[in-house]
């Protein structure tokens, strides 16, 4: 080749660079081949990869560059500004150093090109040779020679006239505007592209003319109709593409959108009809908003889906999501849609096995059709798919893959979504499943007792379900207009919603339940004054209905009915008595000890075992005369008489003077309190008067070790106590709060555990005295944590109970605090310590069960379990922020969730889960005032509450409405 004979060759501005060496082949009336051969040769080879098409591009080196500014004569800064692929890559030879060429194949691997004008092409270069360029959409129209230039693949391109179609031209000159006029004009167009290439692949209705007359009309002579509909599809919809590209860009629409949202997420594209309208307008198709009313997924309706989410978070992100077009809604490619073709003569290729659909791998389709079995056959069984994310039926996570379709649910492929929607038209509702599964509870329960009668209260209706319909029926006008259509059909309307009654429960039949769980317990314990305000007897909360019951007793502005009263006084009389709760539990104590004993007061009750007991005895008599009338007679009835108790004042002066005239030794250089007080250098005022008068007891010093033989006796003591408590509980695994007989049981043995893992990281041998404790207990200092070894006694008292426990069949249930602790120590029983493995296979959890045991599924399992018990003992989920429940910082986790929910546009699983605990844990006032609401529920009579409700009372107008419902169905405020 000279370059000199021919003279100089120009590039077409966006030409490919084998479109140029084409060109340039023909000047030099060359095979292309042999052009190419020229300018990748490497010592007689051709250092070329790739094959040869007519839709292939070519990526050339450096020095094969070179070449070709040489051949053609133009330099290659001028090159590379016309030709995009000029310098897209380098690539690498099969021959070592030199010219190389990378020939590569398609639109989709290359960039979108198609066929140059020939009209242009042969005006600019004055030779009637075919060209190829890359072509952006606005440039697929040659307006002035009208022709579309149409890509197809394995040829160089198809020039179609559109003299029949002025439309096409008209919609060019629009989309340029538009191009000029917004900067989201070209991703509108991607995603217009896409809503008409939807529409394109479905069945076309009657009333449609325009597409097929436009393909009538550009239909090439002899191309075969079917095939021509397939390869002139962007053709075809380019008018109504760039129309809805304008749409789509403007404002005015996606403001529009928003606001007939209402702030929902749509579930129909029917619930944006000012959306369908404007686009039946611009489009000329009047028929449209009926033809797209039902549709719940594709392009059209992910864009309407992405711009309310887009309103709801102005983020860049979010604009970004709102113009992306997910792999599952863009078009097929025509190379997957097309045949190709085979030279004439040749037989037939053998047919191709099946392409993936775009989207998603072949994998893929076959995990969705596992899946899509398992959802029916869970629909046949319950008829519907509102399935719980934790929820494993047959072994499958059911719950979790179609969470996770939910959450993706814009990007699933048609056929998929479509599958789903035969299926269960609400799978994909745009509110949670724990809402959708109590709505099919509501409509089961209309269908089996008839019409749920909002206007008298729902009373056919269980508590919880009443509660939640009346819920439905407070917020029905901000409910999705969905959600309203399904409440209808359980017979709950606009106007039903207006005149609902809140779900009353019977408090005789709670007053009852209460009962006889206080029945229970006084079976057992012999009276209600040791129910503390957070004791739970068989999962019901005892002490606070207690509570309730005690404060409805003494309240002022409603009587307790006498039966009730006299029923309660018949479980005991002393059950709600006019002193403190603390007195009434210390007399029983004392009660019991001194059972079959003579009080001996004349020596300060010493003969008693419990010390408390006898401290406590000591102190009644000491202020006997300022005791109740009904308080002196219990204390007679065991023997406290006026005399005893004088007898015992006596002998509190008397050991008050011995004290005095031989005062004990200093400990340590500190004199003690009875020294103290009898020292008349001592300054003393009213108070130290009193103690001088009548002076405690003297207390001997105890020891945390017992190594000393002067404190052996205190260590003893403590012994004694520990003993006691290992014979009713089995154990030594006591809380470190935990006081037994009023001795501080639970620190003392915390005390000898520090002291024990101090020896032991000091190298040192346990000391003599803790094998005491040893021989009550083996497990008294276990070396993992106390909390484990308190749930593991729990374990084996049910077990030993006789209660149904079954580690393989899941029973407990892991939703209790006992099979949650089970389901804790399968999962990590690898992780454990032999012997807490040792001691798991007492209770037949072996490692083969824990093998056999499921992944927890749900993150959260642990803290919604800490919850429900929190909930279930104080009635509420307003915690303060540093509250632990039995090791867990339920407070803080609390406060992180309210954060959470702050910055979601709906909630999460575990936040539905802490509804359904308690509908205001995260309400929309502060929850200081949610907590002081609580307060002043179950302390109505202290001061500080009826200032706190005067206060509401004043600022009533400032209140949410729903902090006005609280307080008047409290009856808290009367308005």
């Amino acid at each position: 080749m000279s370059g000199g004979a021919a003279g100089r060759i120009a590039p077409l501005s966006g030409e490919l660079t084998l479109s140029f060496l084409t060109r340039i082949a023909a000047r030099y009336h060359l095979g292309i081949r042999d052009v190419l051969a020229a300018v990748t040769d490497v010592g007689g080879q051709q250092n070329l990869t790739g094959m040869l098409y007519p839709d292939s591009e070519i990526h050339l080196n450096a020095q094969a560059r070179a070449r070709v500014s040489a051949h053609c004569h133009v330099p290659q800064h001028v090159l590379e500004q016309a030709l995009p692929a000029w310098t897209r890559e380098e690539p690498s030879g099969k021959y070592g150093n030199g010219p190389v060429g990378r020939l590569m194949r398609g639109e989709e691997v290359v960039a979108a090109w198609g066929p140059a004008c020939p009209a242009c092409t042969a005006a600019r270069t004055g030779r009637d040779v075919p060209a190829c360029r890359y072509l952006a959409p606005e440039e697929r129209v040659c307006a002035r020679h009208r022709y579309w230039l149409l890509y197809l693949p394995h040829t160089s391109g198809l020039p179609v006239p559109l003299g029949g179609c002025p439309e096409v031209i008209e919609a060019q000159r629009q989309h340029v505007r538009l191009l000029h006029r917004s900067p989201a004009a070209a991703q509108a167009f991607e995603v217009a592209r896409a809503i008409t290439g939807a529409w394109w692949e479905q069945p076309w209705p009657s009333k449609e003319q325009r597409w097929p007359a436009r393909l009538e009309v550009t239909r090439p002579k002899d191309a075969d109709p079917g095939w021509w509909k397939v390869a002139a599809r962007d053709l075809i919809t380019y008018p109504e593409t760039v129309a809805l590209a304008g749409l789509l860009a403007g404002h005015p629409l996606q403001e529009r959108t928003i606001t007939e949202s209402g702030g929902h997420l749509p579930y129909r594209l029917g619930e944006l009809p000012g959306l369908l309208a404007e686009l039946a307008d611009q489009l000329g198709r009047p028929w449209l908003p009926r033809h797209l009313a039902t549709v719940t997924h594709g392009p059209l309706f992910t864009w309407a889906h992405s711009c309310i989410r887009t309103h709801a978070a102005p983020t860049p992100t979010a604009q970004h999501t709102m113009w992306k077009v997910h792999s599952a809604h863009r078009p097929r490619p025509l190379s997957d849609l097309l045949p190709h073709p085979h030279a004439a003569g040749d037989t037939p290729p053998a047919p191709e096995p099946a392409k993936r659909l775009r989207g998603h791998s072949l994998q893929a389709e076959q995990a969705f059709q596992v899946g899509l079995a398992q959802a029916h056959a869970y629909h046949q069984r319950h008829g519907h798919l509102a399935v719980p994310k934790e929820d494993v039926p047959n072994g499958y996570p059911l719950g979790q893959w179609i969470a996770n379709l939910r959450t993706r649910h814009t990007r699933m492929p048609t056929h998929q979504a479509a599958a789903l929607n035969t299926l269960y038209p609400w799978w994909n509702a745009p509110w949670s499943t724990l809402w959708q599964r109590t709505w099919h509870q509501a409509r089961d329960h209309a269908e089996a007792h008839g019409s749920l009668q909002p206007a008298r209260g729902f009373p056919t209706t269980y508590y919880s379900l009443g509660e939640w319909l009346y819920l439905q029926c407070t917020r029905y006008s901000g409910l999705h207009p969905e959600q309203q259509r399904l409440l209808s059909q359980i017979g709950i309307d606009a106007a039903g919603a207006a005149a609902a009654r809140p779900r009353r429960r019977s408090y005789a039949e709670r007053f009852q339940v209460g009962l006889a769980h206080a029945r229970a317990f006084a079976d057992v314990h012999g009276n209600l004054a040791v129910v503390t305000h957070t004791a739970v007897h068989n999962d019901y909360p005892l002490g606070q209905w207690l509570a309730n019951q005690r404060n409805h007793r003494r309240s002022n502005r409603r009587t307790m009915p006498a039966d009730r009263a006299q029923a309660l006084k018949d479980i005991d009389p002393w059950w709600n008595p006019p002193w403190h709760l603390t007195w009434q539990r210390h007399y029983y104590r004392a009660r019991n000890a001194a059972a079959g004993r003579l009080l001996q007061a004349e020596n300060g009750f010493n003969d008693l075992d419990n010390s408390g007991a006898a401290d406590w005895l000591w102190r009644q008599c000491s202020k006997y005369d300022e005791l109740h009338p009904e308080q002196r007679q219990l204390l007679t009835d065991f023997g406290i008489t006026t005399e005893v108790a004088r007898t015992a004042r006596e002998h509190a002066r008397t050991a008050s003077k011995t004290s005095a005239e031989t005062p004990a030794p200093d400990v340590e250089g500190r004199a003690g309190p009875v020294r103290r007080a009898a020292d008349p250098a001592t300054t003393t005022g009213p108070r130290r008067a009193r103690r001088t008068a009548e002076p405690k007891r003297p207390r001997e010093l105890r020891s945390r070790l017992g190594h000393r033989p002067d404190l052996r006796p205190g260590f003893e003591a403590a012994l004694a106590h520990a003993r006691a408590y290992a014979a009713e509980h089995g154990h030594l695994a006591a809380p470190r709060d935990t006081r037994y007989d009023g001795y501080p049981l639970g620190w003392w043995l915390f005390s000898q555990r520090n002291r024990a893992k101090q020896r032991a990281r000091a190298g040192l041998p346990p000391s003599s005295h803790l094998t005491e404790l040893a021989v009550i207990d083996p497990w008294w200092n276990p070396p993992w944590d106390l909390h484990w070894q308190r749930n593991y006694y729990r374990a084996r008292n049910h077990v030993e109970a006789g209660e149904p426990f079954d580690p393989v069949a899941r029973i407990p249930a892991p939703s209790t605090v006992l099979g949650s602790w089970i389901t804790r120590a399968c999962l990590q029983y690898d992780l454990l310590h032999p012997d807490q493995q040792h001691l798991l296979n007492a209770l037949g959890i072996t490692a083969q069960t824990a093998r056999q045991w499921p992944l927890s599924p749900r993150p959260h399992a642990e803290a919604l379990l800490h919850a429900r018990a929190w909930a279930g003992q104080h009635g509420h989920l307003c915690p303060p922020i540093k509250t632990v429940h039995d090791g867990f910082p339920l407070g803080e986790w609390l406060n992180r969730q309210r954060e959470l929910a702050k910055k979601r546009s709906s909630p999460s699983p575990t936040q539905q889960a802490l509804a359904t605990i308690d509908p205001w844990w995260n309400p929309p006032w502060p929850t200081l005032w949610q907590r002081a609401y609580h307060h002043t529920r179950t302390h109505p009579r202290h001061p500080a509450t009826r200032q706190w409700v005067q206060q509401q009372h004043r600022g009533w107008l400032l209140l949410h409405p729903h902090q006005q419902h609280l307080l008047t169905t409290a009856e808290l405020v009367n308005v």
